[in-house]
């Protein structure tokens, strides 16, 4: 066999790997970095960039891409925010004054709604999933400006608006080594481990593999592909939603802004954690390792005082990475399934002879 045939394990679980060489780098360079509200951080910034990730994970196993979930997510958190508090400043909401756990179910709704119409655009109207969403996002965006006309949402010193930002900021549990550990990464790993259980254990998991691997075969099964590409995308708005009313927690007012840039994360994240932009490979465990490594390396160089630019240039270079590591699975997976396959030869024809 040689080493080619294990190549392609090693790639799927570098993750792992790099988790464990970047976490012991920073251990040596900074005494700050092995403490319980370092590592409590860690988990915090994980937890908006973990459901993120999640939604995309599954659209990426069906072979498409959402590029409009970081503007979901802002127009999430804005909205929710936006129905809840008085008009004008200092707040500049809509004055509906709704009740905050209305305006949850609101923005909730409505996530899972954009990602439906997205996903109806793409099957019925038979639109690339690329621009479709690439054309959300700008459209999300331009929403958000225009319900609050540029100005920045704040419900501080408004008491109903605690309810909107409890998700964010709560302290869920105390652990003896931790501390307070927030109620935003139990939520994270709750939706990780949700999602690997659909994935893993569930007919639904194994026809979105299925169909990323190869859809023509998986229609020709019985499976309904357009129907799952459609529930996909509705649980990635769903997931944006969710996450952008755990990220409104986190911030004192919401900027137009919010959450811009999040999408090219949460990509890098997904795919260095193994799942292919190829469709049909990866799992919630390597997404999961990828939004960790992420988290870690931004924690860290912080703690290094990096300047915040060349904090940009590594997620670059890790975006990049990401991208090589993607390139070689599937270059060794194609060339380890050639050798596999019998090689078809011509078979030379039948001569047939005179009878005497």
């Amino acid at each position: 066999m040689g080493w080619r045939s294990w190549v392609p394990q090693v790639l799927d679980n570098l993750i792992w790997i790099i988790l464990a060489g970047v976490f012991a780098f920073f251990v040596t360079r900074s005494e700050h970095f092995l403490t319980p509200i370092n590592i409590t951080n860690i988990l915090s910034a994980a937890a908006v960039l973990g459901v993120l990730v999640v939604g995309q994970t599954m659209v990426l196993i069906t072979g498409n891409f959402d590029l409009s979930s970081e503007s979901t997510l802002g127009l999430a958190a804005l909205a929710g925010l936006w129905l809840i508090v008085p008009a004008a400043a200092p707040y500049w909401g809509g004055g509906v004054l709704l009740n905050p756990y209305l305006a949850v179910l609101a923005v909730l709704a409505m996530g899972a709604g954009i990602g439906y119409i997205i996903g109806l655009l793409i099957t019925v109207g038979k639109m690339n999933n690329f621009i479709v969403t690439l054309a959300s996002l700008l459209i999300l965006r331009g929403l958000m400006l225009g319900f609050t006309e540029g100005n920045a949402v704040s419900g501080l010193n408004f008491p109903p608006a605690d309810v909107f930002y409890w998700l964010g900021h709560q302290p869920a549990l105390t652990l003896p080594w931790l501390g307070k550990v927030p109620v935003a990464v139990l939520a994270m790993l709750l939706v990780f481990l949700a999602g690997h259980v659909l994935l893993n254990h569930r007919r639904f998991g194994r026809e979105l593999y299925a169909i990323g691997g190869n859809r023509a075969a998986a229609v020709a099964s019985g499976i309904d592909a357009d129907a799952r590409v459609r529930q996909v995308y509705m649980l990635s708005g769903l997931l944006a939603a969710f996450a952008g009313w755990m990220l409104a927690g986190r911030v004192a007012s919401i900027q137009v802004n919010l959450g811009e840039g999040y999408i090219f994360t949460v990509f890098a994240a997904a795919v260095i954690g193994g799942v292919s932009l190829q469709g049909g490979r990866g799992t919630m465990l390597g997404a999961l390792g990828g939004v960790l490594l992420l988290s870690t390396i931004d924690r860290g160089l912080n703690l290094m005082r990096v300047s915040v630019f060349w904090i940009q240039v590594t997620q670059g270079v890790i975006i990049m990475v990401a991208m090589f590591i993607d390139a070689q699975r599937i270059r060794f997976r194609i060339s380890a399934a050639e050798k596999a396959a019998p090689a078809e030869r011509p078979q030379p024809a039948a001569v047939s002879g005179d009878s005497a």
